[in-house]
């Protein structure tokens, strides 16, 4: 029975969890786990044979599930497409702040857009 069961007859939302792990420096060593149980619903998506075969691929060589490996995917792609939403979000901002304290709003269209330009080339002097 793990922590938190016990008292509580099942897991909430949030535990810690207290596990022995026999590598360590002394058997009596404990280290905290913490886990985060979110809410969650079903979906149902066609993906092509290929692809599903592609996948259970890489989840057996990567010793994952295949759920496992598609919930990897998905977070790791929405994790980059929410840093670039707030990027965005924040050169938009910017504009909108330079707009207002320069005479020209165009001269702050063009601030922006070369941010912009530098930061996907890379360029910066």
């Amino acid at each position: 029975m793990l922590k938190g069961e016990a008292e509580h007859g099942s897991f909430q939302p949030e535990q810690l969890l207290v596990l022995r792990d026999t590598c360590m420096s002394s058997p009596d060593e404990t280290f905290e786990l913490k886990v985060n149980v979110r809410p969650s619903e079903a979906v149902t998506i066609k993906i092509p044979i290929d692809t599903l075969a592609d996948l259970r691929a890489i989840a057996g060589k990567k010793d994952m599930s295949l759920e496992g490996l598609i919930k990897f995917y998905v977070g790791q792609g929405l994790r980059t497409d929410l840093t670039q939403l707030r990027a965005d979000q924040t050169l938009n901002a910017s504009q909108q702040v330079l707009s207002e304290h320069l005479k020209s709003g165009e001269a702050a269209t063009r601030i922006v857009n070369e941010i912009r330009q530098r930061s996907i080339s890379g360029t910066v002097e």
